[in-house]
């Protein structure tokens, strides 16, 4: 076991960063990756999955005209107080009754300090690491496309700034513009104010979600997947496996036959059983590694990965059926991404005076994002016969939509008035789904006309 949980997540970051096959040939499956390097999921801290200065040649003829970006929200603290009440609570109790190990007593230790690094109310707020993730995200873009905000700046064309409306989306939006503008002052006047568009940046709850709300709540395909990922044995064995480390046998006992029951008012979250436990602690660890400008929450010691990996497989199960390409057949859990991917194409095409759009929203876009524009390990779903495993499918929340996860569109236009298009997530070209077509004799541009047919669905 590496010595800091720093060190096991920049170890962990780092194979998942290195670039996939897809970087040669998209086309082509890659070969299979290693599980552990996903254990942080859907909290994954964001590394860029390519050079950009090994991106393919752009056509002879064509410049640079546009932009269209969407990125999560950037590294961020606990979304809401729940998680580490829960476990104070659980630990409290078992200091109480003498129920602590010594690992269990380094375990409450570390467990108070990641509370109260939230106090007063950081909650729901983006990370001094999120801030960081955006600017460089920002500053690699200048570097990489240089021309466009010259232009800009010389036809003197706006830039816009969209969110969902929440708070870490509004802050990421002002962390990536003051990336910007720290390199290059010149653009702050370009930009617009940042303004909440809720309808393409947070659609899974705006008008017209219903059908994808009653999934959540009713669907019967969802319901039996999910209660038997959960009833997996193996799911108990890590949990109880990881807990033992913390509690004596009397007190997990009691905590194993039903005799501790912790809750939180106006909450839905609780500690019931050993595996509930260890999904609140599997919680704590992850959104740690988010927290690295405001401490060092050292889980390394005390958290095994054989005890994680079967709850990030039921962490990534969950975010794969509730947002993910789910169901083969079926696009409830990302049909609504069409209305951000018509607006995108809409922008793509106008010469109405913006060069840019950036959008900050979250993994609950990014994720059925990815599905809609059919990239690589990010849309393949799978039949109700065959249920979600790390073993079955290659998608991972932490390679699709890590922190800060992003897509960008670069619009490029030549003298005949033709417009391709390249794709990029997370930073690395990226191919549209297989029923586009590629731009003569490239690898990953496509008319923006073909994309309008294409992605209609």
């Amino acid at each position: 076991m590496q010595k800091s949980f720093l060190t096991l997540s920049a170890v962990l970051l780092l194979a998942g960063c290195q670039p996939s096959q897809q970087a040669t040939d998209s086309a082509t499956v890659p070969a299979p990756e290693k599980t552990e390097q996903f254990l942080l999921t859907s909290k994954t801290p964001y590394q860029p999955q390519q050079d950009w200065q090994s991106y393919s040649r752009v056509p002879a003829g064509f410049s640079i005209v546009g932009l269209q970006h969407v990125a999560r929200h950037g590294s961020r603290f606990l979304s809401s107080r729940g998680d580490d009440d829960l476990m104070l609570q659980l630990l409290q109790l078992a200091t109480e009754q003498q129920g602590l190990t010594p690992l269990g007593q380094e375990l409450a230790l570390i467990v108070r300090q990641l509370h109260q690094v939230h106090q007063p109310d950081k909650y729901g707020e983006i990370s001094g690491l999120g801030v960081q993730e955006h600017q460089q995200i920002a500053a690699r873009m200048l570097a990489r496309l240089p021309t466009l905000f010259q232009l800009a700046l010389e036809q003197q064309q706006r830039m816009a700034v969209l969110h969902s409306g929440r708070e870490r989306a509004d802050q990421s939006g002002d962390a990536f513009v003051a990336g910007l503008t720290a390199i290059k002052p010149q653009l702050a006047s370009l930009f617009d104010a940042g303004q909440a568009d809720e309808a393409t940046l947070y659609f899974y709850k705006a008008e017209g979600s219903e059908a994808f709300q009653h999934y959540r709540k009713s669907d019967p395909r969802l319901a039996r997947v999910m209660q038997q990922l959960e009833a997996d044995p193996k799911r108990l064995q890590a949990a109880t496996a990881m807990l033992q480390r913390f509690f004596t046998g009397s007190f997990f006992a009691r905590l194993a036959h039903g005799e501790i029951e912790l809750t939180i008012p106006d909450d839905n979250d609780a500690i019931r059983n050993p595996l509930d436990a260890a999904n609140v602690l599997y919680s704590l660890y992850s959104i740690a590694s988010n927290l690295t400008a405001e401490g060092e929450f050292d889980f390394s010691s005390l958290l095994l990965p054989e005890h994680l990996l079967p709850l990030a497989e039921l962490d990534d199960a969950d975010s794969f059926y509730g947002r993910g390409p789910a169901f083969a057949s079926d696009d409830v859990t990302f049909n609504l991404a069409g209305r951000l991917v018509k607006d995108m194409l809409d922008k793509a095409g106008q010469s109405s005076g913006y060069a840019a759009t950036f959008r900050f929203t979250h993994a609950q876009v990014m994720m059925p994002l990815a599905a809609y524009l059919g990239i690589l390990d990010a849309s393949e779903p799978l039949p109700e016969s065959e249920i979600y495993s790390y073993q079955n499918s290659r998608w991972r929340s932490g390679k699709v939509a890590p922190m800060a996860a992003n897509v960008q569109w670069e619009i490029f236009r030549n003298a005949g008035n033709e417009t391709i298009v390249r794709m990029l997530h997370n930073e690395r070209e990226t191919r549209f789904a297989a029923n586009c077509q590629l731009y003569a004799d490239t690898r990953y541009f496509y008319l923006l006309s073909e994309l309008k047919s294409c992605l209609n669905h």
